[in-house]
Parts: C-alpha cells; structure tokens; sequence
C-alpha cells in the first residue's frame, strides 16, 4: 500500500479557522473522487507541544494508493490535476511525502 502524506502552511493572511474551513468544505471534495483512491484522512493542526502558537504546519493529509501506478494514474487524471490546482492556489508551503505503509498495530 501507497501512502502519500502532504503538510500544508496556511497563507499569512488567513487565520487558522479559515485555513480548516477551506480544507474541509472546499478542497476534500476534489480530493475525495480520485480515482483508485483507497482511503482519504485529513488532519487539522490546533496546537503543539513543541511549537506552541507558532506550528510549522497547519494540516496533514493522508491519502492511500494500492501501488504507485495508481497514485500516479490518479494524479494525471483530470480529476488529479484540478485537486492539485486547487490546493496549490491555497496554501504558502506545502511538503509532499509518497510512502510505503506498514501497518504494524490495527
């Protein structure tokens, strides 16, 4: 199983209720009808331990592939390209990480 995890900063400009809504009511319908997809998560950040009031990121998403070619068919798909359009015009910075789950526990 492929699992992409992608970290995104919020734009200086936007609170962090305003980052959250746009993720929830705007972005994850994009995200949530690629193709092959197997399971979608998105994670909001309301605080640190280490970084209390000045988080390194904002949200977390992780989205699950049964193998790379569907993550890349996915990606390429216009249904991929429009998601990645949307998110790129709604973030500041954005880390992209594609891993190979163990699932260790559950």
């Amino acid at each position: 199983m492929i699992k992409v995890v992608v970290l995104l900063r919020r734009p200086q400009t936007w609170t962090r209720e305003r980052f959250h809504r746009w993720w929830l009511d705007e972005h994850v319908p994009y995200a949530k009808v690629l193709p092959d997809l197997k399971k979608y998560r998105v994670c909001l950040v309301t605080g640190s331990i280490s970084h209390e009031g000045r988080e390194p990121w904002d949200g977390i998403a992780e989205l699950w592939f049964e193998n790379r070619a569907a993550l890349d068919a996915a990606w390429s798909s216009e249904v991929g390209k429009a998601a990645l359009a949307h998110s790129r015009e709604s973030h500041s910075e954005r880390l992209v990480l594609i891993t190979e789950e163990h699932a260790l526990i559950g």
